[in-house]
């Protein structure tokens, strides 16, 4: 049985050796997220005081949130909205102020980029620990 990414893969190689384009995947997922937001986390705290959008994976409010408290300045929609319409804006938008309100922000700017790379005392959550322990207990 040859998987999704292994067929995928498999069209690039073609694609190299022919000296092509071929297509892209359509839509991006929720799970693309993880390297967004690792990504702005560690570029964000590095460098201050640039604009950054997260671009690929938000596809949930709480990826929103996320995004900014890693160091975002913007987060763009495309997938989400092909796959759900463009009401989904207010649903982010409105959990967005919620939580907001419930954590005491009045503004983005009084969270954005708490979570990054050079705010949280342990730096490797930006790592690849996760990798690292994963391997690390296998025989």
């Amino acid at each position: 049985i040859v998987g999704t990414q292994c067929l995928r893969n498999m069209r690039y190689k073609e694609a190299v050796h022919k000296m092509q384009f071929t297509s892209g995947t359509v839509f991006s997922s929720s799970s693309d997220f993880c390297n967004t937001m690792r990504w702005i986390g560690i570029v964000s705290g590095q460098i201050p005081n640039l604009s950054l959008a997260a671009s690929t994976g938000v596809h949930e409010p709480e990826a929103v949130i996320k995004a900014l408290l890693a160091g975002a300045s913007a987060v763009e929609l495309c997938s989400v909205l092909y796959q759900h319409g463009n009401g989904i804006i207010m649903q982010m938008l409105t959990i967005l102020e919620e939580w907001m309100q419930s954590q005491g922000f009045k503004t983005i700017g009084e969270f954005k980029g708490l979570l990054n790379f050079k705010n949280v005392p342990d730096q490797s959550y930006y790592e690849r620990v996760q990798f690292m322990k994963y391997f690390s207990n296998r025989d």
